[in-house]
């Protein structure tokens, strides 16, 4: 059964990314056109690759598809640490420090809500070079230093989780699986303060305003889901004078295109026997069409039409009783600026709030 249904979505995903392929090649490649085509690309492969290895590790799996309880998600409170490093003589890029708060509110067995408000700044200034040939100098550094900026990122929403009957009925066999309905309205402020060839600051600001993100969460097998989500992007963008700390801040405009997508892997790690702690990995393959802080997954040709791959490992481990459990995550972003990066995270209990009982006639 779930080896049938990862194909299922294989091929859905393929049919995705072959369409998206077309209409980059008909429609042309465009910021208008070319965006959404490059989302259904990305989507599209991760539901083919991620259905592919869940088809390999569900045959081979040697404990058989059944649902891990105690599965890596979303923690309560997690810390992210992205080293820096630069490959440029005379450019920098600082760590990049970040911490997240997610709790998850439970109504009643259908409903979940997750709010979520998260903060992200470098750690030290990033450094970048003017690389004009005529600007070649001697000393430390071969090139002028050009701009040196430091970042920060605000980011709050909240995702509305709404669980279908499982099965759903009239959905079989593609239906066979747990299914959930996902709403995840986000905004996301973005602040830099540029220090161009001088010491005056000029600050830079961008508000973008995710307001109708919906999709869908498929178990395609107990150990085994696939999450997308999608939609339009506003941005406000504001820009001060050098030396001024005024920023004057734009009438909303249409930005890209959003899409995401992840496949989830659940393993059981724990010994079969029992022991003092409950071990659970999860494998995560994920796309984001953000085209967002330079971050693009370029192959060949195809420059700046494709945004960032994630591959990462969770690792969640919970003494045998414990309301707490540690999660740990070591991933890798693919893509211009990625690199690796690591997670802390800590999880509690959900908040449940009980529906109030319906009253009889």
């Amino acid at each position: 059964g779930s080896v049938g249904y990862s194909l299922e979505l294989g091929a859905a995903g393929t049919l995705s990314a072959g369409v998206g392929g077309l209409g980059w090649l008909v429609g042309g490649d465009t910021l208008g056109s070319g965006d959404p085509y490059g989302a259904m690309v990305g989507v599209g492969a991760v539901a083919g690759l991620g259905a592919a290895i869940g088809a390999l590790l569900g045959a081979l799996s040697p404990r058989g598809e059944v649902a891990v309880p105690d599965a890596p998600r979303r923690p309560l409170l997690r810390l992210s640490l992205r080293p820096g490093g630069a490959r440029v003589l005379g450019e920098s890029s600082p760590v990049n420090l970040g911490l997240s708060l997610d709790p998850t509110i439970d109504f009643g067995e259908v409903l979940s809500l997750q709010p979520h408000v998260g903060v992200s700044t470098d750690l030290g200034p990033t450094e970048q070079v003017d690389p004009r040939p005529q600007l070649q100098g001697s000393g430390p550094s071969t090139f002028p230093l050009a701009d040196r900026q430091h970042r920060l990122k605000v980011s709050a929403g909240a995702e509305l989780t709404i669980r279908l009957p499982y099965p759903a009925p009239g959905l079989k066999p593609l239906g066979a699986g747990r299914f959930s309905l996902r709403y995840r309205p986000t905004v996301e402020v973005r602040r830099r303060v540029h220090h161009l060839g001088s010491d005056q600051e000029q600050i830079q600001e961008h508000i973008a305003l995710y307001p109708l993100l919906l999709g869908f969460r498929w178990h395609t097998s107990p150990r085994q889901s696939f999450t997308t989500l999608l939609g339009p992007r506003l941005d406000w963008l504001g820009l001060s004078d050098p030396g001024s700390a005024d920023v004057a801040i734009s009438s909303p405009v249409t930005g890209s295109f959003y899409a995401e997508a992840w496949y989830r892997i659940d393993v059981p790690m724990s010994p079969l026997g029992g022991g003092p702690a409950e071990v659970n990995g999860r494998l995560n393959i994920g796309y984001v069409h953000t085209m967002l802080d330079g971050a693009t997954f370029d192959l060949g040709a195809i420059v700046g039409f494709l945004g960032p791959v994630n591959v990462s490992w969770d690792l969640r481990v919970r003494k045998r009783g414990a309301p707490v459990a540690l999660q740990l995550t070591g991933g890798l972003w693919l893509s211009k600026g990625g690199g690796p990066y690591v997670e802390v995270g800590f999880s509690a209990p959900d908040i449940v709030v009980p529906l109030a009982s319906e009253e009889p006639s």
